[in-house]
């Protein structure tokens, strides 16, 4: 009796959440495990809430949502439980379970099927290791079905079945490439539209110095987390990517047969466009792309009529730098800086900015560039690199004496140590460039002699305008 009150009174705080109608023909059985189970799966005891769910699930699954909700849950926790103790049939069993309960769900509570999509997708992925193709379909209609609005994970783990497919042999490169542009593109539409809101608060409490409130912060710091989540798997996916795009076969891919047939498809070209000029780092920290395509170009100049933007910008910013056109080259680089939504895209063309500068010999405007490049990617080390290549490279412009000339190599060597202790990517290049302007520093002889020693703090002058320690 006294079990039967406390159901009772769970049942009125459940409220809504209860169909009447669905407990079946054993309802007092039906609600007394509904209770037990769902107190426990609340305090995440998914074991524990096995037997009596199951009751429910068999009986009167349509007597809750959270008999869908916290099914997923507890099957998986069958699941481990199967897997540690070696019950190969076990784990089968519960496998199979996790699956059947997302698809009933969609039968008996239809309405969130993209959401039960993905999380099935993902589940499937990590309990069928031994299908990728399950796994890859899976994804992709979830793909289809709910749109580009998905985790980070499931971008993640959509292009690693992909990669498992191509050294299964059961993939074409081009299905690769295929599952790359889909992710690519996906991650692209998160990106930019957390940079939004994060670019928006930030705006709110840097420009109109005003505080944000709890909910704001919150919201900035779930934002920046969720950006960081997408840039670790976009990180991730290129590794994987860059031992199949070699250049070598993406020209197979994207060359004059398929650039005339698909001259027109404005998808195709940013595709290819994206593709060719995407940078990527050889054993020597340089960064190598596939530009030199012939039909790279052409692919260009067609994507820009089409759809100007900060790809299409960047394509034509490429053909003119390659053709020595520094002042196209510039009005491109600009243009994709305008367009671009994703700080650490915007870094990486104020690199390219800054390239050009350093080629029409306004060293004063390239630091600037290399500034705002480090600023939106904190964790590069690239601006400090070629910001200290453009301190080198003015040797005997700031200053009246070998000293003042000659102390330009030493805010380079600091540059080049900081760019190291915030991104160890570098350090081989940052050590080649520090060791040969370790050769160019001033005479510590002639220094002395006029006025200058060992540990003094120096101020450069003109537009470099940095504070270096004399230090042989």
């Amino acid at each position: 009796m006294k079990a039967t009150l406390y159901t009772l009174a769970f049942l009125i705080g459940l409220g809504g959440l209860l169909k009447a109608q669905d407990y079946g023909e054993d309802s007092l059985r039906c609600r007394e495990n509904l209770y037990i189970y769902y107190e426990l799966a609340k305090k995440r005891q998914f074991l524990e809430a096995y037997d009596s769910w199951q009751i429910v699930y068999d009986i009167c699954p349509g007597s809750s949502k959270n008999n869908f909700i916290y099914g997923p849950y507890i099957a998986k926790a069958k699941i481990d439980e199967a897997i540690e103790n070696k019950d190969t049939a076990a784990e089968s069993k519960f496998k199979k379970l996790l699956i059947e309960v997302y698809d009933r769900r969609n039968e008996i509570y239809p309405g969130s099927e993209a959401d039960v999509a993905t999380r099935k997708a993902l589940d499937y992925f990590k309990y069928h290791e031994d299908n990728n193709k399950e796994s890859y379909d899976l994804f992709k209609y979830a793909l289809e079905i709910g749109g580009p609005e998905q985790p980070a994970a499931f971008y993640n783990y959509f292009f690693i079945t992909a990669a498992r497919l191509f050294n299964e042999k059961l993939f074409e490169v081009e299905d690769v490439f295929r599952a790359y542009n889909l992710v690519n593109e996906g991650i692209e539409v998160n990106n930019n539209a957390l940079n939004v809101v994060i670019e928006g608060l930030i705006r709110k409490r840097d420009s109109d110095n005003v505080a944000l409130d709890t909910k704001e912060l919150k919201e900035l710091e779930k934002a920046e987390r969720e950006l960081e989540r997408y840039t670790v798997v976009e990180s991730n996916i290129e590794k994987i990517l860059g031992p199949i795009a070699t250049c070598e076969k993406l020209n197979l891919i994207y060359n004059e047969e398929t650039f005339a047939a698909n001259k027109t498809d404005t998808l195709w070209l940013k595709r290819a466009a994206k593709m060719l000029q995407k940078e990527r780092k050889n054993e020597e920290g340089e960064y190598e792309d596939c530009t030199d395509n012939p039909i790279f170009f052409g692919i260009s100049e067609e994507l820009y009529k089409l759809q100007p933007s900060a790809p299409s910008a960047r394509a034509m910013f490429i053909m003119s730098y390659r053709n020595g056109d520094y002042t196209k080259a510039t009005q491109y680089i600009k243009e994709a800086i305008n367009f671009e939504l994703d700080p650490i895209k915007r870094s990486s063309d104020y690199l390219k900015l800054a390239s050009i500068y350093i080629k029409r010999g306004s060293l004063a405007q390239a630091k600037s560039a290399c500034i705002n490049a480090a600023n939106l990617d904190k964790k590069n080390g690239d601006p400090y690199v070629m910001l200290a290549t453009i301190y080198a490279a003015a040797d005997g412009s700031c200053g009246s004496n070998v000293f003042e000339k000659k102390a330009v190599y030493w805010a380079a060597i600091d540059k080049l140590n900081y760019a190291k202790s915030i991104d160890a990517s570098v350090t081989n290049k940052a050590n080649r460039l520090i060791n040969a302007y370790k050769q160019q520093l001033p005479n510590k002889s002639a220094s002395f002699q006029i006025g200058h020693v060992e540990g003094e703090k120096y101020t450069i002058g003109c537009w470099i305008n940095e504070t270096i320690t004399a230090n042989w």
